[in-house]
Protein backbone atom coordinates (compact mmCIF):
# COMPACT_ATOMS: atom_id res chain seq x y z
CA UNK A 1 0.00 0.00 0.00
CA UNK A 2 1.25 3.55 -0.61
CA UNK A 3 0.35 7.18 0.58
CA UNK A 4 0.95 10.09 -1.71
CA UNK A 5 3.46 12.90 -1.21
CA UNK A 6 4.25 14.82 -3.84
CA UNK A 7 6.34 13.15 -6.98
CA UNK A 8 7.50 10.37 -4.57
CA UNK A 9 4.68 7.79 -3.29
CA UNK A 10 5.86 5.92 -0.16
CA UNK A 11 4.73 2.65 1.38
CA UNK A 12 3.06 2.39 4.11
CA UNK A 13 4.47 1.17 7.08
CA UNK A 14 3.01 -2.60 7.69
CA UNK A 15 0.76 -2.93 10.81
CA UNK A 16 2.10 -5.22 13.72
CA UNK A 17 -0.18 -6.81 16.58
CA UNK A 18 -1.78 -5.22 19.08
CA UNK A 19 0.20 -7.57 21.33
CA UNK A 20 3.29 -7.15 20.44
CA UNK A 21 3.13 -3.36 20.23
CA UNK A 22 1.87 -3.77 23.71
CA UNK A 23 4.91 -5.67 24.81
CA UNK A 24 7.60 -4.05 22.75
CA UNK A 25 6.18 -0.54 24.74
CA UNK A 26 6.28 -2.45 28.16
CA UNK A 27 10.24 -3.47 27.47
CA UNK A 28 10.84 -0.16 26.61
CA UNK A 29 9.55 1.63 29.60
CA UNK A 30 11.83 -0.74 31.41
CA UNK A 31 14.73 0.01 29.95
CA UNK A 32 14.51 3.70 30.19
CA UNK A 33 13.81 3.22 34.15
CA UNK A 34 17.19 1.17 34.31
CA UNK A 35 20.25 2.69 35.01
CA UNK A 36 22.70 3.62 32.13
CA UNK A 37 25.92 2.73 33.29
CA UNK A 38 29.13 4.08 31.10
CA UNK A 39 31.40 1.98 29.06
CA UNK A 40 35.60 2.30 30.57
CA UNK A 41 36.01 5.23 27.91
CA UNK A 42 32.95 7.38 29.25
CA UNK A 43 30.05 8.94 27.56
CA UNK A 44 28.73 6.79 24.62
CA UNK A 45 31.15 3.29 24.84
CA UNK A 46 28.34 1.02 26.09
CA UNK A 47 29.09 -2.34 24.78
CA UNK A 48 25.51 -2.76 24.13
CA UNK A 49 23.01 0.17 24.33
CA UNK A 50 19.64 -0.21 25.15
CA UNK A 51 17.88 -0.63 21.85
CA UNK A 52 20.08 -3.82 21.05
CA UNK A 53 19.13 -5.28 24.58
CA UNK A 54 15.16 -4.60 24.06
CA UNK A 55 14.80 -6.15 20.49
CA UNK A 56 16.89 -8.58 22.17
CA UNK A 57 14.11 -9.28 24.79
CA UNK A 58 11.38 -9.00 22.16
CA UNK A 59 12.75 -11.63 19.43
CA UNK A 60 13.25 -14.02 22.88
CA UNK A 61 12.53 -13.43 26.61
CA UNK A 62 14.54 -16.50 27.58
CA UNK A 63 18.35 -15.22 28.02
CA UNK A 64 19.97 -18.80 27.75
CA UNK A 65 19.13 -17.37 24.37
CA UNK A 66 20.96 -14.58 24.27
CA UNK A 67 24.98 -14.24 23.15
CA UNK A 68 25.14 -17.82 22.06
CA UNK A 69 28.50 -18.90 20.82
CA UNK A 70 28.45 -20.95 17.28
CA UNK A 71 31.08 -23.95 18.43
CA UNK A 72 33.92 -23.57 17.31
CA UNK A 73 34.20 -19.81 16.05
CA UNK A 74 34.53 -16.76 17.51
CA UNK A 75 30.84 -15.69 16.44
CA UNK A 76 28.63 -15.34 18.56
CA UNK A 77 25.13 -15.06 17.90
CA UNK A 78 22.60 -12.02 19.13
CA UNK A 79 19.83 -14.61 19.81
CA UNK A 80 19.76 -18.14 18.55
CA UNK A 81 16.46 -20.89 19.38
CA UNK A 82 17.17 -24.10 17.71
CA UNK A 83 18.23 -23.83 13.84
CA UNK A 84 17.20 -20.22 14.18
CA UNK A 85 19.50 -17.35 14.67
CA UNK A 86 18.28 -13.53 14.86
CA UNK A 87 20.88 -10.79 14.19
CA UNK A 88 20.19 -6.98 15.67
CA UNK A 89 21.54 -4.58 13.19
CA UNK A 90 20.97 -1.21 13.89
CA UNK A 91 23.67 0.34 11.95
CA UNK A 92 24.90 -0.59 8.80
CA UNK A 93 25.11 -4.21 7.49
CA UNK A 94 28.96 -4.46 6.29
CA UNK A 95 30.10 -5.17 9.34
CA UNK A 96 28.42 -8.71 9.29
CA UNK A 97 29.47 -9.94 6.16
CA UNK A 98 31.42 -12.51 7.20
CA UNK A 99 29.17 -13.66 10.47
CA UNK A 100 26.51 -14.14 7.87
CA UNK A 101 28.39 -15.36 5.13
CA UNK A 102 29.68 -18.13 7.90
CA UNK A 103 26.31 -18.97 9.44
CA UNK A 104 25.21 -19.45 5.77
CA UNK A 105 27.98 -21.52 4.24
CA UNK A 106 28.91 -23.56 7.47
CA UNK A 107 26.02 -24.07 9.01
CA UNK A 108 22.15 -25.17 8.55
CA UNK A 109 20.91 -22.83 10.50
CA UNK A 110 17.89 -19.95 9.27
CA UNK A 111 19.36 -16.72 9.35
CA UNK A 112 17.41 -13.32 10.15
CA UNK A 113 18.79 -9.78 10.33
CA UNK A 114 16.56 -7.40 12.94
CA UNK A 115 16.84 -4.49 11.86
CA UNK A 116 15.17 -1.33 13.35
CA UNK A 117 13.94 1.76 11.27
CA UNK A 118 12.98 5.25 12.82
CA UNK A 119 9.70 5.70 11.44
CA UNK A 120 8.72 8.48 13.88
CA UNK A 121 11.88 10.07 15.74
CA UNK A 122 12.15 12.79 18.66
CA UNK A 123 15.46 14.98 19.43
CA UNK A 124 16.97 15.49 22.82
CA UNK A 125 19.52 18.03 22.97
CA UNK A 126 21.91 16.82 26.27
CA UNK A 127 24.74 19.04 27.24
CA UNK A 128 28.09 16.49 27.85
CA UNK A 129 29.24 19.24 30.51
CA UNK A 130 25.94 20.03 32.66
CA UNK A 131 24.37 16.90 31.65
CA UNK A 132 21.04 19.09 31.30
CA UNK A 133 18.61 17.38 28.80
CA UNK A 134 16.36 19.83 26.41
CA UNK A 135 12.99 18.44 25.98
CA UNK A 136 12.12 16.78 23.14
CA UNK A 137 11.24 17.90 19.59
CA UNK A 138 10.11 16.17 16.61
CA UNK A 139 12.06 15.43 14.18
CA UNK A 140 10.87 15.77 10.10
CA UNK A 141 13.41 12.77 9.48
CA UNK A 142 11.77 9.40 9.16
CA UNK A 143 12.25 5.73 7.57
CA UNK A 144 9.93 3.80 5.84
CA UNK A 145 10.66 -0.01 4.02
CA UNK A 146 12.77 1.41 1.09
CA UNK A 147 15.29 3.07 3.25
CA UNK A 148 16.92 -0.56 4.25
CA UNK A 149 17.47 -1.47 0.20
CA UNK A 150 20.99 0.26 -0.08
CA UNK A 151 22.52 -1.16 3.09
CA UNK A 152 21.31 -5.01 2.03
CA UNK A 153 23.88 -4.19 -1.08
CA UNK A 154 26.69 -5.30 1.34
CA UNK A 155 25.09 -8.34 1.60
CA UNK A 156 24.18 -9.04 -1.83
CA UNK A 157 26.14 -12.45 -2.34
CA UNK A 158 23.54 -13.89 0.38
CA UNK A 159 20.71 -12.26 -0.57
CA UNK A 160 18.87 -15.14 -2.52
CA UNK A 161 19.91 -18.01 -0.18
CA UNK A 162 16.63 -19.20 0.90
CA UNK A 163 17.58 -19.55 4.39
CA UNK A 164 18.47 -15.77 4.38
CA UNK A 165 15.64 -13.56 5.83
CA UNK A 166 15.22 -9.87 6.90
CA UNK A 167 12.68 -8.47 9.34
CA UNK A 168 11.88 -4.61 9.94
CA UNK A 169 10.79 -3.22 12.92
CA UNK A 170 9.07 0.16 12.52
CA UNK A 171 9.92 2.50 15.46
CA UNK A 172 8.88 5.32 17.37
CA UNK A 173 12.13 6.27 18.90
CA UNK A 174 14.13 9.29 20.88
CA UNK A 175 17.34 10.60 19.63
CA UNK A 176 19.56 11.73 22.49
CA UNK A 177 22.20 14.27 20.54
CA UNK A 178 25.50 15.71 22.51
CA UNK A 179 25.90 19.81 22.03
CA UNK A 180 29.72 19.11 21.19
CA UNK A 181 29.24 20.03 17.55
CA UNK A 182 31.38 23.22 15.90
CA UNK A 183 28.81 25.67 14.96
CA UNK A 184 28.10 28.28 17.75
CA UNK A 185 24.59 26.61 19.18
CA UNK A 186 26.81 23.22 19.08
CA UNK A 187 24.19 21.34 16.79
CA UNK A 188 26.33 21.36 13.73
CA UNK A 189 28.88 18.27 13.89
CA UNK A 190 27.10 16.64 16.75
CA UNK A 191 27.15 13.14 17.48
CA UNK A 192 24.08 10.75 18.91
CA UNK A 193 24.81 9.34 21.80
CA UNK A 194 21.79 7.28 22.33
CA UNK A 195 18.86 6.01 20.27
CA UNK A 196 16.41 4.95 22.75
CA UNK A 197 13.51 3.02 21.55
CA UNK A 198 9.95 4.25 22.51
CA UNK A 199 7.14 2.21 20.69
CA UNK A 200 6.42 -0.52 18.17
CA UNK A 201 4.88 0.80 15.19
CA UNK A 202 4.93 -1.89 12.43
CA UNK A 203 6.97 -4.80 11.11
CA UNK A 204 7.90 -6.45 7.87
CA UNK A 205 9.34 -9.90 6.92
CA UNK A 206 10.96 -9.93 3.79
CA UNK A 207 11.71 -13.59 2.73
CA UNK A 208 11.82 -13.84 -1.03
CA UNK A 209 12.77 -12.02 -3.88
CA UNK A 210 9.20 -11.70 -4.45
CA UNK A 211 8.58 -9.86 -1.44
CA UNK A 212 11.77 -7.23 -2.22
CA UNK A 213 9.25 -6.86 -5.61
CA UNK A 214 6.47 -5.53 -3.82
CA UNK A 215 8.68 -2.26 -2.64
CA UNK A 216 9.23 -1.06 -6.07
CA UNK A 217 7.00 2.38 -6.54
CA UNK A 218 4.20 1.07 -9.13
CA UNK A 219 4.90 4.00 -11.18
CA UNK A 220 8.58 3.30 -12.10
CA UNK A 221 8.73 3.42 -16.17
CA UNK A 222 9.49 0.00 -18.13
CA UNK A 223 12.51 0.98 -18.28
CA UNK A 224 14.71 3.69 -15.80
CA UNK A 225 17.60 5.23 -15.13
CA UNK A 226 18.79 5.42 -11.57
CA UNK A 227 17.77 9.08 -11.71
CA UNK A 228 14.40 8.57 -12.19
CA UNK A 229 14.17 5.03 -9.36
CA UNK A 230 15.73 8.14 -7.02
CA UNK A 231 12.74 10.36 -7.54
CA UNK A 232 10.08 7.92 -7.30
CA UNK A 233 11.94 6.13 -3.93
CA UNK A 234 13.55 9.12 -2.29
CA UNK A 235 16.41 7.43 -1.96
CA UNK A 236 19.97 9.80 -2.98
CA UNK A 237 23.12 9.82 -4.84
CA UNK A 238 24.95 6.49 -3.76
CA UNK A 239 22.09 5.22 -1.84
CA UNK A 240 20.46 5.21 -4.81
CA UNK A 241 23.18 3.47 -6.99
CA UNK A 242 23.56 0.58 -3.95
CA UNK A 243 19.81 -0.07 -3.65
CA UNK A 244 19.50 -0.91 -7.57
CA UNK A 245 21.72 -3.35 -7.32
CA UNK A 246 20.86 -4.94 -3.64
CA UNK A 247 17.48 -5.12 -6.24
CA UNK A 248 19.82 -6.61 -8.99
CA UNK A 249 21.06 -9.00 -6.75
CA UNK A 250 17.64 -10.51 -5.49
CA UNK A 251 16.97 -10.68 -9.32
CA UNK A 252 14.18 -8.12 -8.99
CA UNK A 253 15.89 -5.42 -11.27
CA UNK A 254 18.22 -5.90 -14.18
CA UNK A 255 20.30 -3.77 -16.17
CA UNK A 256 19.18 -3.72 -19.85
CA UNK A 257 20.82 -2.02 -22.96
CA UNK A 258 20.58 1.59 -23.23
CA UNK A 259 21.82 2.76 -26.56
CA UNK A 260 23.31 5.42 -24.80
CA UNK A 261 26.02 6.37 -21.94
CA UNK A 262 23.24 6.16 -19.11
CA UNK A 263 22.97 2.59 -17.26
CA UNK A 264 18.99 1.42 -17.72
CA UNK A 265 17.29 -0.47 -15.62
CA UNK A 266 13.95 -2.93 -15.74
CA UNK A 267 11.66 -5.27 -13.87
CA UNK A 268 12.69 -8.45 -14.11
CA UNK A 269 9.56 -10.75 -14.91
CA UNK A 270 9.18 -13.70 -12.50
CA UNK A 271 9.29 -15.69 -14.64
CA UNK A 272 13.06 -15.18 -15.29
CA UNK A 273 13.49 -14.77 -11.94
CA UNK A 274 12.71 -18.23 -10.76
CA UNK A 275 12.77 -18.39 -7.13
CA UNK A 276 13.81 -22.24 -7.25
CA UNK A 277 17.53 -21.11 -8.13
CA UNK A 278 17.85 -18.94 -5.03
Amino acid sequence: MVVQKGKKKELQIPACAQADAERFSALCAEALLSPRSEGANGVGTLQEKRMHAVIKRFLCEDPSCHEVGIANTRYVADVRVGDAILEVQTGAFYPMQRKIAYYLEHTDCHVTVVHPIPALRWVSWLDPESGECSPRRRSPAKGGPLHVLPKLYSLAPYLRNPRFHLRLLFLEVQDLRLLCGWSRDRKRGSRLYERLPLALLGELSLTRPADYRELLPRELPERFPVKTFSEHTGLRGRDAYSAVRALCALGVLEQVPSGGRSMLFARKEESNASEGDI
